[in-house]
């Protein structure tokens, strides 16, 4: 009778185990699926899984939304600027970069979503913050503000598009080589127009 006892309760303990071990594959499964770079973009995980499937690496990922970000702030702030510059160069500077940044996020997004990155549709909470606190400055004090940041930021954005031409996709870097002669037209305008402010 002992030895039946103690054979069940090897048995039960050992399909205990087995059990408990196969739940922990299940939970370190769980755990990587979700593990490493993550983001979230509009509620959604983000992963570098996108970029594999797509044939991007995750350089052209990064730079399709660094640039999907840029694009927005710039339209957000040429809005702004249509209604709070006050003179007409800053006006009719800011009613180009709405038009050139409406049709280049547009192109960004066609080709995010042919090669399967997902791109953020909004500004991050900083950027946002910024926007609204221009939204408050009028005059020559919104003018100066604006073409400062429209300068600053097409540097920056000049070298993020030079980083796009390196990458080894032919369609980004078609696109990239395109819409970079755009920026600099703009970098080129917007430094003119900020010496006419002094």
């Amino acid at each position: 009778m002992k030895k039946i006892l103690l054979v069940s309760t090897l048995v039960v303990g050992a399909l205990s185990f087995q059990a408990c071990q196969t739940a922990d594959k299940k939970s370190s499964t769980l755990k990587d699926s979700v593990g490493g770079d993550t983001t979230m973009v509009n509620g959604n995980h983000v992963t570098g899984s996108e970029s594999t499937q797509s044939g991007l690496d995750e350089s052209g990922s990064t730079f399709l939304r660094k640039a999907a970000v840029g694009g927005i702030m710039e339209v957000e702030a040429s809005k702004i600027a249509l209604k709070n510059a006050s003179t007409q160069e800053v006006k009719d500077f800011a009613a180009k970069m709405l038009e050139d940044h409406s049709k280049v996020n547009s192109e960004l997004k066609q080709l995010a979503q042919a090669k399967k990155v997902i791109t953020p549709d909004a500004l991050p909470a900083d950027d946002q913050i910024h926007i609204d606190a221009m939204k408050k400055l009028t005059g020559a004090e919104f003018d100066k503000h604006y073409i400062a940041m429209m300068v600053t930021d097409h540097d920056k954005t000049v070298s993020l598009f030079k980083e796009g031409l390196a990458n080894r996709d032919a369609d980004l870097k078609q696109w990239a080589t395109k819409t970079l002669t755009v920026i600099e037209q703009h970098d080129e305008t917007a430094k003119k127009i900020a010496l006419n402010l002094k």
